[in-house]
């Protein structure tokens, strides 16, 4: 599944993070931190480097009692780190957090690719904008009185169940469809905390299992912007944990949601990557990583024509074949992941050949493309070695195409040694040489 935005297709078949950037004085996560174009730019460039694959810019708060502010400042407030970001980073999408059809108007002609409004887009002017741009939309679910936000107390114990929230959402999926915007462009935001009491925002949160099914609406395409909020604090029994020490607790809550085929996520921090035992799902994740970065890699060494080629539904076959029947019990094969978007693999065990009982193989490490020059490599090879340390292995080894200086200056970085052996192998109709390496395992210093 696709999701249309002004700067092309954005997949949605596996887990998207947007990266919040709050360019206020008074935002109740990190409380102006950003304010300054400097730390903006430098925050932008954290969360890209984490794994965010747009930034959602925001220069108004919608904090709980937080003044409106005019188009003018706000403008002045987002344009610094608009035109920054253009420079250093023009491939990013970006995404415009705002009310106000001029500041709206003045980021469009700036190349923002998404239009991110909190009322839903039920302002005639920004809806009839939004129904004559090619952007995408993110519209979220609020309650407003003479356009301010509503915010009721939160502690509210009056019991509420979903029903309202559902029907406004529903009320804005219909606005944005009869003003003929094509649905592969509308993200719809069920809102947390805007509006809802603690109670209500519980009743929503336990709908969503059947949220797509009452809206009639993709769940691909419902964006959970829950980050850092009173609800996942509250839900915990942590009620009075400071929003900047709530992103453990969100990417838990985020977790739950992916489980329900959740994809999108609006967060103030990405998830720290982690390494783990693949499993049988994973299999085609771990394929269209290994064809990207085939692909990306050996551009230029193998034949375009076979890069090509290649086929995900055959890595993927050949994948859940490995998991299902382990060639042994010393095999393993990793994942890297990093909030249920898996990054690269790597495939351990013992060494192909004459080698002894101590020597180990990595088979395979491969990384996206996307997720290149960003350390990860480093955390993936080390967690691959310290799988052969304790499966009993004290050496590894691992063979690179003679070609692949990119991959050897790597693997050189981290300790391993080419020791002389050669062999040959054939990819694409041609002999590819071949070298191996070695590492000592035994060394704590060589598992990172």
């Amino acid at each position: 599944m696709l999701w249309q935005t002004s700067s092309g297709s954005i997949s949605l078949d596996e887990p998207l993070h947007l990266g919040i950037l709050n360019i206020t004085p008074d935002s109740f996560s990190d409380g102006g931190r950003f304010r300054e174009p400097e730390a903006a730019l430098a925050q932008g460039r954290s969360l890209v480097a984490s794994g965010a694959a747009l930034l959602d810019l925001g220069a108004e708060s919608t904090r709980p009692g937080a003044r409106p502010v005019d188009a003018t400042e706000e403008w002045a407030r987002l344009e610094p780190v608009v035109e920054g970001l253009r420079g250093e980073l023009p491939r990013l999408p970006l995404s415009l957090d705002t009310r106000q059809v001029p500041v709206a108007l003045k980021g469009l002609a700036r190349g923002a690719a998404v239009l991110n409004d909190v009322g839903g887009f039920a302002e005639g002017d920004l809806l009839d904008l939004a129904k004559h741009s090619r952007c995408g939309l993110i519209a979220m679910r609020s309650r407003m009185v003479d356009g301010c936000l509503v915010m009721p107390p939160y502690e509210d114990p009056t019991p509420k169940d979903a029903e309202t929230a559902l029907g406004e959402l529903r009320v804005i999926r219909t606005r944005l469809l009869e003003a003929a915007i094509e649905p592969e462009r509308i993200l719809l935001d069920p809102g947390f905390g805007f509006g809802t009491t603690y109670l209500e925002d519980l009743a929503l949160w336990e709908a969503l299992p059947r949220l797509s099914e009452a809206l009639d609406w993709p769940v691909e395409r419902i964006c959970i912007g829950i980050s850092r909020k009173r609800f996942v604090a509250r839900r915990a029994g942590q009620a009075e944990l400071p929003p900047d020490q709530r992103d453990d607790l969100t990417e838990e809550i985020h977790a739950e949601a992916r489980r329900l085929g959740f994809k999108v996520f609006r967060t103030h921090a990405l998830p720290k990557p982690r390494v783990r035992l693949a499993r049988i799902e994973d299999a085609p994740t771990v394929a269209r990583v290994h064809v990207a970065s085939w692909r990306a890699a050996y551009r230029g060494i193998l034949p375009e024509a076979h890069l090509e080629s290649l086929s995900s539904s055959e890595k993927e076959a050949t994948t859940r074949e490995q998991l299902l029947h382990p060639p042994g019990p010393r095999h393993q094969l990793l994942v890297l992941e990093r909030g249920g978007l898996i990054l690269g693999f790597a495939a351990t065990g013992p060494a192909h050949g004459e080698g002894g009982e101590g020597q180990g193989e990595v088979y395979a490490i491969y990384l996206h493309p996307a997720a290149w020059s960003r350390g990860l490599g480093r955390l993936l090879m080390g967690e691959a070695l310290a799988a052969l340390w304790a499966k009993g292995f004290d050496e590894a080894l691992l063979w690179v195409l003679e070609r692949n200086a990119r991959a050897q200056k790597f693997y050189r970085a981290g300790g391993w040694v080419e020791d002389g052996g050669t062999r040959t192998q054939w990819q694409g109709g041609i002999a590819i040489r071949e070298l191996r390496y070695r590492l000592d395992i035994q060394n704590p210093a060589a598992l990172g």
